[in-house]
């Protein structure tokens, strides 16, 4: 395992069609950077990194990058959302895919984001074999919008702020988010991430309070209405309070502390997106493939965030 020094990039994957680019991330934007690391990984002997990504929350892999051919990567860079989500996705499960274009853009985008599904889950199967068992597929995502150039579509939207992935309309229960990320922007642009210090006891003891459980009936009526996918949990209700809270919270993102890292081109990076806040810097494309993890798989069940609110809250949360 090595090292990757935050405000540098790592060693970069072999590409084709990725020229180097700089960071973009001004001296401005770093005044609350501090020296930091962020873990590089290639496969261990015994097959296993959960500890790894567990502790830290976020780790890079070295590996093969997802490889796209010149076409696909001429199909992304002239494709554009409806500009009502942030993202094209597609389902895995179903075939079901959200895009707007031809025929031509919908099938050659539905190949690229299957191809990545499938792509993704064998990459868990070889540095994360426990897991897969207990896996489960979520959907897959090609984030086209420019991070630094097009505006958020809503203050809860924006990624530019530090935040934790909860969903409103799709409760996990307690599952963990873990999303496998590829950078593929055509024009071989880094894609820069911030990351909160503290990691998530730090992020819950400033926000927990600010967050509330479900009221009676509540979970059941939002249910009934088709406004959740399936039954939402008090853990459900009390990460989207903290997501919220820490949006809206102009001097949290204003001066928490952070250090920056840059993704080159080509390069895989996982994260559990429930644990570890984190802000989009820059970049532009970039494919994103989301699992839900059941704490039971974990080589560390008490440190997952179900287990920390549990605690806070002196209570069972599923």
């Amino acid at each position: 395992m090595s090292s990757l020094a935050v405000g540098h990039t790592a060693p970069r994957a072999e590409r084709d069609n990725h020229p180097d680019a700089p960071s973009s991330v001004s001296g401005e934007d770093r005044r609350f950077a501090e020296a930091g690391v962020v873990a590089v990984a290639g496969k261990p002997a015994d097959g296993d990194l959960r500890a790894l990504l567990e502790r830290d929350g976020i780790l890079i892999v070295q590996t093969e990058p997802f490889r796209l051919t010149s076409a696909e990567l001429e199909l992304i860079e002239r494709h554009w959302s409806d500009g009502r989500s942030k993202n094209s996705s597609y389902n895995p499960n179903t075939g079901e895919i959200g895009v707007v274009g031809t025929p031509e853009v919908v099938a050659g985008l539905r190949d690229v984001m299957a191809r990545y599904a499938d792509w993704s889950r064998d990459l868990i199967a070889e540095f994360f074999p426990p897991y897969l068992a207990e896996l489960e597929v979520g959907r897959t995502s090609l984030r086209r919008r420019s991070v630094q150039d097009e505006p958020p579509l809503s203050r809860r939207k924006d990624d530019r702020s530090l935040h934790l992935d909860a969903f409103t309309s799709q409760p996990v229960s307690g599952r963990r988010i873990l999303r496998v990320f590829n950078n593929v922007d055509p024009s071989g642009a880094d894609r820069e991430w911030a990351i909160a210090d503290g990691g998530f006891e730090g992020f819950a003891a400033r926000f927990s309070h600010r967050a509330r459980r479900l009221m009676p009936g509540e979970a059941a009526l939002l249910e009934s209405l088709s406004l959740t996918k399936c039954r939402r949990t008090d853990y459900d209700q009390i990460m989207l309070g903290m997501h919220d809270a820490a949006k809206r919270d102009r001097q949290y993102q204003a001066t928490a502390p952070r250090r920056y890292v840059s993704f080159p081109a080509g390069a895989t990076w996982l994260a559990f997106t429930d644990q570890t806040p984190h802000a989009a810097v820059s970049g532009q494309c970039a494919l994103e493939q989301t699992f839900y993890v059941p704490v039971e798989a974990l080589a560390a069940p008490a440190s997952s965030p179900l287990r920390i609110l549990e605690r806070l809250w002196g209570a069972s949360l599923v």
